[in-house]
């Protein structure tokens, strides 16, 4: 086989990407893979699917140049406030924020209540894999997209530009009009980069001490919804899933030792 310097050259370049790819793949087959739990225990693989496969959850992959990190996440949780740490987060809501604690709190949370600045100037949903890539951005004035018929989708997350975010806003006030006689809604955050707190009829409460994301989220991000009941009882959801039961029933505690007998028979798995 004869080559001129040209063709010489381009076989060169193809030699060294199938090197490169070869190596990569003796490489990434080399990475070790652990299997962790909710509690970040290690568990067996067999363990790690067959919980995976169970609602309330779910599996995502974290990758780093000699791990493979396959952990077990949770889609929701229920749970019951002891009565001293119900009695401390009631007094702070009542005294800090004037907050009514004899009715339901549906609180939304944020980490970060962002700066007007800071918002995008159009709305976008982000798809991301099991490994945090994203797979698929959508662009533009209607986010709505079936994402469960994109491949590999773990988890999306919305982008409102901030004309978006406000709309929203009061939409979620609005709609939460039905339940005022037994709920309210409120939007906490946990750091503020320059909105202010109040704007026309919409008000942000801040997490003094993060109180809210210590007692609930437990430094996991991706929880942002939480029910709290007057008597302590609570439910808490994963902001990138859909709800598995009606929200309504949740808000109106229909159903509720059902639904928190199904959830901890679940997790004895």
């Amino acid at each position: 086989m004869k080559f001129n310097k040209k063709g010489y050259k381009v076989f060169l370049d193809k030699i060294a990407v199938l090197f490169i790819f070869f190596m990569s793949l003796n490489f990434y087959a080399q990475r070790d893979v652990t299997y962790v739990n909710e509690h970040n225990e290690n568990i067996s693989k067999a363990v790690f699917y067959n919980k995976i496969k169970t609602l309330p959850f779910y599996g995502l992959r974290y990758s780093v140049d000699t791990l493979v990190l396959q952990k077990v996440k949770m889609a929701y949780y229920f749970g019951t406030l002891t009565n001293e740490t119900k009695s401390q987060l009631f007094q702070l809501f009542a005294k800090r924020h004037q907050i009514d604690t004899t009715k339901a709190l549906i609180i939304h949370y944020s980490d970060t209540l962002k700066s007007v600045k800071e918002f995008p100037k159009r709305n976008s949903v982000v798809f991301r894999d099991s490994l945090d890539n994203i797979i698929k951005i959508k662009k533009g004035p209607s986010t709505s997209i079936d994402f469960s018929k994109i491949r590999n989708v773990k988890k999306y997350e919305y982008f409102w530009s901030y004309k978006s975010f406000i709309k929203n806003q009061k939409k979620c006030i609005r709609n939460h009009k039905k339940y005022e006689d037994l709920a309210q809604v409120l939007h906490f955050y946990n750091q503020n980069t320059g909105h202010p707190d109040k704007l026309d009829k919409l008000q942000w409460y801040k997490d003094y001490g993060s109180v809210i994301k210590k007692t609930f989220i437990a430094g996991d991000d991706d929880f942002s919804f939480i029910i709290i009941h007057p008597n302590g009882d609570f439910y808490v959801q994963n902001k990138y899933l859909e709800f598995y039961y009606p929200y309504k029933n949740l808000v109106k505690k229909v159903d509720w030792e059902i639904y928190k007998s199904e959830f901890l028979e679940a997790i004895k798995i």
